[in-house]
């Protein structure tokens, strides 16, 4: 918990404007493989310095009281390379840490591309484990969009697609994700969304389950989300 502090408090003395907020979700699902099968907090800081976005994110396990329970820390940073097209074009990375196991955490280059197709949100990215050589190991897809529910509740909707590059190559899950939310102040905003999880592959799912450190978690194919965040 101090560590997550610290990267919060880091992130909001270096930027301009800083977005924060926290998550309240009924399991931690990250690429279709379920982490947390229970309710996570999950806080975040965001910001901009000098173009670049900067921010931390982290993972605690509501269920768990000790030592153990911030199972993730992730750090990251974001730059847009301008448009192409009419699609903007952006590079990430992002420094995973898992606070009380083996090993040092994982860090990740991405490059992303979005806009508008058809007059939906649309975008493609791909990912690269730094410590695999910068090779691709993930790409994924996602096609959304959002509309008014009244004056001031706004919904969003959108469909996601995560395909895995390795000895067993394919498209391993899809998710789909409706919420809608809602202003509480000039700087708050409070949502609620739902998440359904759907394995395209369940050779490739089930050996990255196998592999990772959710091993043994039972796997969620739906999430509930309970937000509050706002700009500062």
């Amino acid at each position: 918990v101090i560590a997550t502090i610290m990267a919060a408090g880091l992130v909001a003395q270096v930027a301009s404007a800083v977005d924060a907020g926290v998550d309240f979700a009924s399991a931690y699902v990250f690429r279709g493989v379920t982490f947390n099968d229970g309710t996570v907090a999950q806080p975040y800081v965001e910001g901009e310095v000098l173009g670049v976005t900067v921010g931390t994110w982290a993972n605690i396990d509501i269920a768990n009281q000790g030592a153990e329970a911030v199972s993730e820390i992730d750090l990251y940073l974001g730059y847009g390379l301008g448009e192409v097209a009419g699609y903007a074009i952006d590079l990430g990375y992002c420094e995973y840490t898992y606070p009380g196991t083996a090993g040092n955490g994982e860090s990740e280059v991405s490059l992303a591309v979005s806009g508008d197709v058809l007059g939906y949100d649309a975008s493609v990215a791909a990912f690269a484990d730094v410590a695999a050589d910068g090779e691709i190991g993930y790409y994924e897809g996602s096609l959304g969009g959002g509309y008014d529910l009244t004056a001031d509740i706004a919904a969003s909707y959108g469909v996601s697609i995560g395909y895995f590059d390795g000895d067993d190559a394919g498209f391993g899950y899809a998710a789909l994700t409706f919420g809608v939310e809602k202003p509480i102040t000039d700087a708050l905003t409070a949502g609620i969304s739902l998440t359904l999880i759907e394995d395209l592959d369940d050779d490739i799912m089930t050996a990255l389950r196998a592999d990772s450190v959710a091993a043994g978690i039972g796997q969620e194919d739906q999430v509930i989300v309970v937000s509050v965040g706002g700009s500062f």
